[in-house]
């Protein structure tokens, strides 16, 4: 999970019998107005409650994405560590990586009744990370509130579309009625045109979505101009796009429902035309 491994810009890394030494990152030297090679009093609360402090001195500088996570994360070796904490052979904390947000609730569901509560904390990333849990649900209600405006419009442009075909193909439909169809057919037929549209403009708007998100899940979404806000919310810089296919079915079913809904008033005007009018009209 950690990118330590790599980050390393400056002197070196970790060693095994390193009980005194530590990492830093670049914006925490210049905070702190210190450089490599020299003592760093690390402090903290050991497993008594009680305030511990040990002298570390800084062997390498690491790089991270935001410059808030050099500042807050420094690493020391393990078996220092546990000395500094008086944890003895215990860990302080063990952290899982899910691929799947989704399962999110139902392991933190499943460790909490299988742990200790008194032993135990089960935290999600949501819980540890408030603000940031707040600027999701920001984000989805702006989402929320495009996607409501998006269908309306799309809604108005099919009513206007299909309205303007039927008008254009009045005299057909007089014609039509005149030999004997029925009014539904006529509504049936409208409704089979605006249903073959919706599929070709789904089909080709689902392409175009997969042509454009495909090369920005690799290289990402730099948000550089937008870094001190997105480090205050505990984001990186870069973001990489996702197509979830439970978000592709809900939104093509919505469109091709809404289409169909829509359509029916168009198609209920061309079935109500009159063929003696309709047939009079140039």
């Amino acid at each position: 999970m950690s990118f330590i491994g790599n980050a390393v810009s400056q002197g070196r890394y970790l060693k095994p019998d390193d009980d005194n030494a530590i990492l830093v990152g670049t914006a925490f030297l210049d905070k702190f107005d210190t450089r490599l090679g020299r003592k760093l009093v690390l402090m903290s609360q050991d497993e008594q409650k009680n305030i511990a402090s040990r002298a570390f001195r800084i062997v390498g500088v690491f790089d991270a994405e935001m410059a808030s996570t050099e500042k807050q994360f420094v690493f020391i070796h393990r078996t220092a560590a546990r000395k500094l904490l008086k944890l003895k052979n215990g860990v302080s904390e063990f952290a899982v990586f899910l691929d799947d947000d989704s399962r999110l609730k139902d392991l933190q569901s499943n460790l909490k009744a299988a742990l200790p509560p008194d032993q135990y904390d089960v935290d999600s990333w949501r819980d540890l990370l408030p603000i940031m849990t707040a600027l999701l649900r920001i984000m989805d209600g702006f989402i929320y509130i495009w996607t409501l405006v998006t269908f309306v419009a799309m809604g108005f442009g099919i009513v206007n579309t299909t309205l303007m075909a039927v008008f254009e193909r009045m005299r057909e439909f007089g014609i039509l009625k005149a030999l004997g169809m029925r009014p539904w057919r006529i509504i049936r037929g409208v409704l089979t045109e605006s249903l073959i549209l919706l599929l070709l403009g789904m089909t080709g708007g689902n392409l175009l979505a997969v042509v454009s998100t495909w090369p920005l899940s690799r290289t990402g979404i730099d948000l550089s101009a937008l870094a001190a806000g997105a480090e205050y919310a505990g984001m990186t810089r870069i973001i990489y796009p996702l197509i979830d296919g439970r978000d592709v079915i809900i939104a093509n079913s919505i469109v091709l429902l809404l289409g169909l809904l829509v359509s029916l008033y168009p198609a209920t005007k061309a079935a109500r035309f009159k063929p003696v009018e309709a047939m009079a009209h140039v």
